[in-house]
């Protein structure tokens, strides 16, 4: 397996790893203090997307 191929794969895990936290923060934010709920998960967004750079995760649900 080349570089190229572990990186597009390691990228493909990550997206899949991002749509999983998203979904679970929303329910986790339904169960508990909606408000509050949503703030952390804005900051963790942010600082998600401030390591990985993904302007792109944008269309993930």
């Amino acid at each position: 397996m080349s570089h190229l191929q572990i990186i597009a794969e390691l990228e493909a895990l990550m997206e899949t790893q991002a749509r999983i936290i998203s979904v679970l923060a929303t329910r986790l934010a339904e169960l508990g203090d909606t408000e509050t709920g949503r703030d952390e998960i804005a900051e963790a967004d942010k600082a998600y997307r401030a390591v990985v750079g993904g302007d792109e995760l944008d269309d993930i649900p």
